[in-house]
């Protein structure tokens, strides 16, 4: 049902990110991790809850910058997860229930783990040192689409018919939205100063509309007297 307000679906003291509805609509994954710079933990917990209500469960426990996980929407395919070992990202099927499983592709990734599944499932766009790199599932291929100067991508989200991306990032002169289509052409959709930082596109799957993030930085001075 639509509504105006959100409704938490997990309360804890914890801290919760990442979520992402499984292919099958059954589950939404996410990390957990415990709060506190104080005493902070080794290890990230990938959750399971499920979608019409019940209790979280842990499917796995990888080291805290060793993994990440992204799901398709298409009902038949299968969630990503990745495993960094030293500058290669290597990828695997993840079942909600299971785990990991095969391993599915890898590659070598200096620049960032972050990567994103096409809607059907088959290909994973990821970003390294000034491109795209598209890796193909169904064959084992990959292909760079290099990107304009000066260009910094941190976000990446499939348009809902896998024909194009989607990118959050910063320039010489500010943060923007990009679509990147796979033919390695570039338009800029959203400028934004470099108080505005954009993050976490994701795409509606009609392809009608886009949804991302907008923080504000701001700066005060204030004079404090007789105190």
């Amino acid at each position: 049902m639509e509504q105006d307000t959100a409704e938490p679906l997990i309360r804890g003291p914890d801290n919760e990110e990442g979520a992402e509805l499984s292919p099958d609509g059954r589950w939404i994954l996410y990390w957990s991790t415990v709060p506190g710079e104080d005493s902070p933990t080794a290890t990230k917990r990938l959750m399971r809850l499920p979608a019409l209500g019940g209790s979280p469960e842990q499917i796995l426990e990888p080291q805290m910058d060793d993994a990440n996980f992204s799901c398709p929407i298409r009902p038949a395919s299968s969630c990503v997860l990745s495993k960094r070992e030293q500058s290669r990202l290597i990828f695997y099927a993840l079942d909600p229930i299971q785990g990991r499983g095969k391993e599915l592709a890898r590659t070598d990734l200096r620049y960032q783990d972050d990567f994103r599944v096409s809607p059907e499932g088959s290909r994973i766009a990821t970003v390294d040192e000034g491109q795209v790199r598209i890796l193909d599932l169904r064959n084992g291929t990959e292909r760079n689409l290099p990107l304009p100067q000066g260009w910094h991508l941190w976000e990446l989200g499939w348009a809902g018919d896998g024909n194009a991306l989607f990118a959050t990032g910063r320039s010489t002169t500010g943060y923007f939205i990009a679509r990147i289509a796979l033919d390695g052409k570039t338009r800029v959709l959203l400028d934004r100063d470099r108080n505005h930082p954009l993050e976490f596109p994701c795409a509606s799957p009609d392809g009608r509309h886009l949804a991302f993030s907008q923080m504000t930085w701001e700066n005060n001075v204030w004079l404090l007297e007789n105190f």
